[in-house]
């Protein structure tokens, strides 16, 4: 249970429902006497700012920090324990959070400089050690969800207390936007308690302490009043992350001030956000999609995964599924990403008598029935999107069977090579190069299992590529090639519609992301 100090009742409820708390001494003796100007003064002092934070279906489920690969969960770990860059929305690029700078002696070295003077929450220094420990351990540790995205790094080296030498196997010029989200560790506390242990601590860098834990309720940090290494400075004294992944239930939390933050409003709902709370929005970088695993015979056939295309009427599900809270996509990235261009094809409007042609052409003139998983908790309308793309595609002879999962093990499922076809979505993608990879390169990971020659060749290069302006074609030839080899059929991006308490100022952004050094309180 949370660890409060003894209080009256309303503010111990304050404070467990992420509300200002206000501890005021009663006045005895000469306390009483205090002037007005003193006992405001007193009160402002003591005075706590605790932010809550509604997270919708997806949140820390095991206290390793490797043992997730979920996008959304990242900005919670991030507040702890820190990368050693980031890409920063307001600068449009890649900045210093552990690191100080990095360099390319050749095109499979990186050299990365440490800031010098950082210290983890148990006091211990920051130094290169842990970083070795942190990315070896991602690549080793059984229980690493994160391994495939430095699989190819193939030494990891401490050249002096700090600068760390990484070195791939290949030229790899994604690798910046990659290690933004992998997070650095304390060598020492592993070292000396073991891994169990020292996960339990959490000890990080970050400008937030680990406090507290409930599995499938609450994830509770503490400001670390010492933080000075970055422009992550804490502005609340506590945040606390709550699993609340009914969106109607968020919104009724945050409106009776419960909760300050909730994501994934439905688009419906979003005039019920008023008084006391208001919406914020930013067109995503998220990535929604219909994924046909090879498992499923038919989605081995080209001809079959290009008739799936045709038959999704992808302005309709925005238009009127989503109420216009979202953008058709008709490439693997959307216009704010790196690497997008309109010209990237062939494009698949909604067509259904071509898919019927090509369903014929591939030799099932009757259609075929195939599995469709809805994994439920996240995603805004999902199901709904999912039961007007299964009526789609049973009106040219796809007959889907669809059952609904819960967020967590659908998306263990996905990872695991075991369903044939699923709606779900690819979160925070600024550089497409690790998603790419993950999905589409022959091997990295069982989420689909395609193969092809020509895309592998095509994502080899553009890795191998430092000069931005020709990375940028490789990307864009890659994509083109994934578009006609259709193993996904690519759906639309969300406008991200978050709920905010008028107690703070905060923007969105298009990663959706929520940190506690975005909120800026009002003053009462």
């Amino acid at each position: 249970m949370l660890r409060f100090r003894v209080a009256a009742l309303p503010v111990l409820l304050c404070l467990f429902l992420g509300v200002y708390q206000v501890f005021v001494p009663p006045a005895t003796g000469p306390s009483s006497t205090t002037s007005g100007a003193q006992a405001l003064a007193a009160e402002k002092k003591e005075q706590k700012v605790t932010a809550t934070v509604a997270l919708p279906g997806v949140q820390v489920e095991t206290m390793n920090p490797y043992g997730h690969s979920t996008t959304q969960v990242y900005p919670t770990w991030k507040h702890v324990i820190e990368p050693l860059l980031e890409w920063s929305w307001s600068k449009k690029q890649i900045v210093p959070i552990l690191a100080e700078s990095w360099s390319n002696p050749d095109n499979t070295t990186w050299l990365f400089k440490l800031k010098k003077g950082i210290k983890f929450h148990d006091g211990s220094e920051f130094t290169a050690a842990d970083v070795v420990h942190s990315y070896t351990r991602i690549q080793k540790d059984p229980d690493s969800k994160q391994a495939s995205s430095i699989a190819h790094v193939n030494a990891i080296e401490a050249v002096d207390p700090y600068t760390v030498r990484l070195r791939t196997k290949s030229a790899d010029a994604a690798l910046p936007f990659r290690l933004a989200q992998r997070f650095i560790t304390n060598k020492s506390a592993y070292d000396r308690m073991g891994g169990a242990k020292a996960d339990k601590l959490a000890l990080g860098t970050g400008p937030y302490k680990f406090k507290e834990w409930v599995r499938g309720q609450w994830f509770v940090l503490e400001k670390n009043p010492g933080y000075a290494h970055s422009d992550h400075k804490p502005t609340v004294d506590e945040i606390v992350f709550r699993n609340i992944p009914e969106a109607e239930v968020a919104i009724t939390t945050l409106l009776n001030r419960d909760v300050d933050i909730i994501s994934n409003v439905p688009p419906e709902s979003a005039p019920r956000v008023t008084g006391s709370a208001r919406i914020e929005s930013a067109r995503t970088i998220n990535i929604m999609f219909l994924g046909m695993h090879t498992s499923v015979p038919e989605f081995k056939n080209k001809l079959v995964r290009q008739a799936v295309n045709y038959a999704i009427d992808r302005e309709a599900l925005t238009r009127n599924v989503l109420k216009g809270y979202a953008y058709p996509m008709y490439a693997p990235v959307g216009p704010d990403q790196y690497g997008y261009s309109p010209e990237i094809s062939p494009k698949y409007i909604h067509d259904p008598a071509k898919a019927k042609q090509l369903l014929a052409q591939a030799g099932y003139p009757s259609g075929f029935e195939v599995d469709f998983l809805i994994p439920v908790g996240q995603y805004n309308k999902v199901k709904d999107v999912a039961e007007a793309i299964g009526g789609m595609l049973n009106a040219v002879g796809i007959r889907a069977k669809l059952r609904t999962q819960d967020q967590d093990s659908g998306f263990a499922a996905i990872q695991n090579g075991k369903v044939g076809m699923y709606i779900f979505g690819r979160g925070s993608v600024v550089d497409p190069s690790e998603y790419l990879h993950q999905y589409f390169r022959t091997g990295v990971t069982k989420r689909l299992e395609f193969s092809n020659p020509t895309v592998d060749a095509a994502l080899g290069a553009e890795q191998a590529s430092f000069d931005p302006a020709q990375r940028v074609k490789l990307l864009q030839k890659a994509m083109s090639v994934l578009m006609d080899e259709a193993p996904m059929a690519w759906l639309y991006q969300y406008q991200g519609l978050q709920g905010v308490s008028n107690k703070f100022d905060f923007k969105s952004n298009p990663g959706e992301d929520v940190y506690a050094w975005d909120l800026k309180p009002r003053l009462r």
